[in-house]
């Protein structure tokens, strides 16, 4: 259970170590843990534990209640590095054909024509997606969703896939012209079924 919090990473971040050579090192040690892992574990449900698990230590050394260090930004952008990674390996062992056999898949939502099909943009789900994440209505239990889990329940109802979901998000949100061009389609669509109800 406890695999990829016995690393060195895990160690020198709980200690708010700032070497960024040492840290390299130890993130780049943790890649390769992980990735002979999920390799050599045909058993999904653990796998995903471990992750999961992981995922959930990590983030606690990023909460402010237990974070003394915050004005360590190297620290902080390796903790935040890691998750991602974690986020990502969970979103491929989920989706992997490897798994397939004797675990429950999701489908598409079908209807009487077909299945539900997305014909806007991988970004314009992204700006969707980056909405609902940050306006926090959607929860896991009892915590709010995150980003990725919101990307891949919409991916999953629309049957599409998105790759390098991050690289795109940041790329999303360094945009300098319009901010939220979907967004606003969307807004505008909105008030013209107000308007036409309330001839």
């Amino acid at each position: 259970m406890k695999t990829l919090i016995d690393t060195r990473i895990y160690a020198l971040l709980s200690q708010n170590e700032s070497n960024k050579v040492e840290l390299v090192q130890a993130y780049d040690e943790f890649i390769k843990t992980i990735t002979e892992m999920i390799a050599n574990c045909n058993d999904r449900d653990e796998i995903l534990r471990i992750l999961h698990y992981s995922r959930v230590e990590f983030d606690i050394l990023s909460h402010p209640r237990f974070n003394q260090h915050t004005d360590n930004v190297l620290r902080t952008t390796f903790i935040y590095k890691v998750m991602y990674i974690l986020d990502c390996e969970i979103n491929i062992v989920c989706s992997s054909s490897k798994y397939t056999l004797g675990h429950e898949c999701s489908l598409p939502i079908i209807q009487e024509n077909g299945m539900l099909i997305w014909t806007g943009t991988h970004q314009e789900l992204l700006e969707l997606a980056v909405a609902i994440h940050e306006s926090g209505v959607v929860m896991l239990g009892d915590r709010k969703a995150r980003f990725i889990e919101i990307i891949r329940a919409l991916t999953d109802i629309f049957h599409i896939t998105i790759n390098d979901v991050y690289v795109k998000k940041t790329k999303l949100l360094d945009r300098c012209t319009v901010v939220t061009p979907f967004l606003d389609k969307l807004k505008r669509a909105y008030e013209q079924v107000i308007e036409r109800h309330l001839r």
